[in-house]
């Protein structure tokens, strides 16, 4: 689509291929980045921010969750089933019309798909946090930064602790 993205075509007489530019190959790894981090944060939460959008004080909450997991399971599998079949048809439209289209299809569907979540965002039930996930993260990094020269004892049992009533509260100055 951008041809400034990809290497010139290969010389048919030669057998002679360009490889791609450092600017591509970072264009390239970028976009696999952002896909696997789009597919890593969308799948794993999309679950638990569905199943917070219920009613907490509804007497019937445990039925509700029930049938909201085995309609979210049940959606997710014919989801499955008709991406498989639609594909077939994206393959032949691709052939037919060109890659072009054929990446044009899943996008414009990618597009209304992030259009309807947006315009009903104003409808989701988004809970209170007590803190900042960013303020708990530098006060780990601050902690590791103090502690880097923190001399541990090398016996292994004064390196772990479990529980209050444990033998060892905290690590030993040994």
């Amino acid at each position: 689509m951008i041809p400034q993205l990809q290497p010139p075509p290969c010389d048919r007489f030669t057998d002679m291929c360009s490889s791609a530019t450092a600017g591509q190959l970072a264009i390239l790894f970028f976009s696999f980045g952002l896909v696997s981090i789009g597919a890593g944060c969308i799948r794993p939460c999309s679950i638990a921010f569905d199943a917070d959008q219920d009613n907490e004080e509804n007497p019937n909450n445990e039925s509700v969750l029930q049938s909201f997991f085995n309609w979210y399971y049940a959606a997710t599998g014919l989801s499955t089933i008709i991406a498989f079949t639609v594909i077939v048809y994206i393959d032949y439209i691709q052939d037919n019309l060109g890659w072009k289209v054929g990446f044009a299809v899943p996008a414009i569907l990618m597009f209304f798909s992030a259009l309807m979540f947006l315009v009903g965002s104003s409808q989701y039930i988004i809970g209170k946090t007590s803190s900042s996930l960013f303020t708990g993260f530098v006060q780990v990094v601050v902690a590791a930064f103090r502690n880097r020269k923190l001399n541990l004892s090398h016996s292994s049992i004064e390196q772990y602790y479990h529980s209050d009533d444990s033998e060892f509260q905290v690590p030993a100055d040994n």
